[in-house]
């Protein structure tokens, strides 16, 4: 019986592999290798790694918690999420006789800021969202007045949107009692 000795074999085959992957993933040897490995690929994290929706959705979610753990109570009304690709057009009835607080963030490849509209009726106010904050931003609005949240579709790179609705106290207001008329500081 013949004994076959593999373990020269593999370690060969092995260092072969290793060697290919250390010059594309910018491994000694390799000038072009170890300069793509100081540029970071684009994440809305800063992170250097590739946009993933899982990690993006884990983010958004960190930041929605970290706007809500301001010391306020809140009574979670409804929450959700879009793709970026999308867009957002979401009616609330607001019909609660408490002030509602509405929070959004954005976790995209690319796009560093989206354009929120709240709109009442005719009247309507702009916003900017920043992407890939820590903290989502949140906005005041009345109870009993309907509203109207709008992020228009962006086609260009992937992300995702994601925001929630939740009633406080009206002494827990903070800021603008209502960011559709909005206030003058």
């Amino acid at each position: 019986m013949r004994i076959r000795h593999t373990l020269p074999l593999s370690a060969a085959v092995l260092a072969v592999l290793m060697s290919g992957c250390a010059d594309e993933q910018g491994g000694s040897g390799s000038k072009e290798g170890a300069a793509a490995s100081t540029q970071p690929s684009v994440s809305s994290g800063g992170a250097g790694r590739p946009w993933e929706p899982d990690d993006a959705l884990r983010r958004a979610e960190q930041a929605l918690k970290a706007a809500a753990d301001d010391g306020r109570e809140a009574e979670l009304v409804d929450s959700g999420t879009a793709y970026l690709g999308s867009g957002l057009k979401k009616s609330f009835r607001a019909s609660d006789d408490k002030p509602y607080r509405f929070e959004i963030t954005c976790d995209t490849d690319g796009a560093e800021e989206l354009a929120l509209t709240l709109a009442r009726g005719s009247d309507e106010q702009a916003y900017g969202v920043g992407c890939g904050d820590r903290e989502a931003d949140h906005f005041n609005l009345p109870a009993g007045k309907p509203f109207t949240a709008h992020v228009k579709a962006e086609r260009a790179g992937m992300g995702l949107i994601a925001w929630r609705l939740t009633t406080v106290a009206p002494g827990d207001v903070n800021g603008c009692d209502d960011d559709v008329d909005g206030c003058e500081d």
